[in-house]
């Protein structure tokens, strides 16, 4: 991982930028682009696995911190333009950059062309697994999943994650936890290289790091802001592995209500499987 960020600098990376992509309003956009991966969605991104890694502490530090993010005033203004646009604007804007990018680590196989192609291709994983995320916890009151993660009277946000990672029934099909498991850790490192890359590709294309030994400097740095932020994504994970099903008020027979109530053909999910 480190390996990615200290060998190389930004002269052995060759791309081309073509004459359409040269026109002021594309120069705009990419700009506005690498801007929204640091500002608001690199920010987000660090809020929210430093809130998830309260999880490691113990479920009421994670409850705590995270009842008092759904008390901001006017979270949902916050949510829809602070987060949902951007991530929008910016994976949409980033495929249309990955798809129209000349690839060609084959014919210059620096570690500069194979970071630019590693780029692209943990931006893909990490806008598949946002999708699945938002799923299955801030709309999976919607498709029938489980509770709505944001109701005030749902309190235990704990068990509510917990159940969704190891007791994942989407529709009534039964998800090994193995699994889920698994793909949150992909996912999370995806989203953690593609955010530290682009801390230092950022600084580059701002004209912040200019010379070779700023650029290495701020790749150490970015290289260890991944390394923290992918830290405290696996010890919520394990924390949230290794809790106990909650034996009282248990979210399981909410979310099989919810799951009736928003999709008629399936079946109530019991203990017993």
């Amino acid at each position: 991982y480190l390996f990615f960020f200290f060998n190389d600098t930004a002269t052995t990376e060759i791309y081309t930028l073509s004459l359409h992509d040269a026109l002021p309003i594309y120069f705009l956009l990419r700009k506005l682009h690498s801007l929204s991966g640091i500002v608001p969605i690199g920010a987000f991104l660090i809020e929210h696995l430093l809130t998830n890694s309260m999880a490691f502490a113990g479920k009421e530090k994670f409850n705590d911190a995270v009842h008092r993010l759904h008390e901001l005033p006017y979270l949902w203004a916050l949510e829809i333009f602070g987060i949902f646009l951007p991530l929008a604007f910016h994976a949409i804007y980033g495929i249309k950059i990955a798809m129209t990018a000349e690839h060609n680590v084959a014919s210059y196989p620096y570690m500069g062309n194979r970071r630019y192609s590693l780029q692209r291709i943990t931006g893909y994983i990490a806008f598949a697994f946002l999708i699945v995320h938002l799923m299955k916890f801030r709309f999976a009151h919607l498709l029938g999943w489980g509770p709505e993660f944001l109701d005030p009277n749902n309190m235990d946000k704990f068990e509510i994650t917990r159940n969704g990672l190891m007791a994942w029934r989407p529709w009534g099909y039964v998800v090994p936890a193995g699994f889920t498991i698994t793909m949150y850790v992909v996912g999370l490192w995806a989203a953690c290289y593609h955010f530290a890359n682009g801390i230092w590709s950022f600084c580059i294309s701002w004209g912040i790091t200019v010379g070779e030994k700023a650029q290495k400097r701020v790749g150490m740095a970015a290289a260890s802001v991944g390394v923290l932020l992918f830290t405290w994504g696996c010890l919520s994970l394990w924390a949230f592995a290794k809790a106990p099903a909650a034996l009282e008020n248990d979210v399981r027979p909410m979310i099989a209500e919810q799951a009736v109530q928003s999709s008629p053909a399936v079946r109530p999910v019991t203990d017993g499987g």
